[in-house]
């Protein structure tokens, strides 16, 4: 189960990140940020997927946050923002099996990466963690138990 989420996931950034220009580019694009943190702590590393629900247009947004907890989103066009709407907010940390960060060098798939996070926060159905969208945005800030 938890390889075929990790798959899910995979799959899902390779599409954000790949496909020709479309009407989606055309979109207009707002900022979002905010910070992650575990069981209180703010962690870096932690992938950060806005996928779009329901009526929302263009593609979500990725991003991942710093050692400070913080992220940005960059649209598949590498536009600072998402479009307006309603998102799914998925959230993954991908670390080897030890624990230990993933080198640069390293894909996640070579080194048998886990995610280090409750699958629940990498389901694009299931997933607690919502957002909206609009033209301003405050930071939004997500709190989750990292426990399994």
């Amino acid at each position: 189960m938890r390889y075929n989420r990790l798959l899910l996931c995979c799959l899902f950034l390779g599409l954000v990140g790949c496909g020709g220009g479309g009407s989606e580019n055309t979109l207009e694009v707002y900022p979002v940020s905010g910070t992650v943190t575990v069981d209180g702590e703010a962690v870096q590393g932690v992938s950060v997927t806005f996928f779009p629900e329901g009526t929302t247009k263009g593609n979500g947004g990725f991003g991942a946050t710093d050692a400070s907890g913080q992220f940005t989103l960059k649209d598949r066009d590498q536009r600072d923002g998402v479009a307006e709407g309603t998102y799914r907010v998925l959230l993954t940390r991908l670390v080897k099996p030890d624990g230990s960060p993933i080198g640069g060098e390293e894909m996640a798939a070579d080194v048998g990466a886990v995610n280090q996070l409750p699958d629940i926060y990498n389901d694009p159905k299931g997933s607690p963690l919502t957002a909206t969208v609009g033209q301003t945005n405050e930071p939004f800030k997500f709190e989750i138990k990292g426990k399994k």
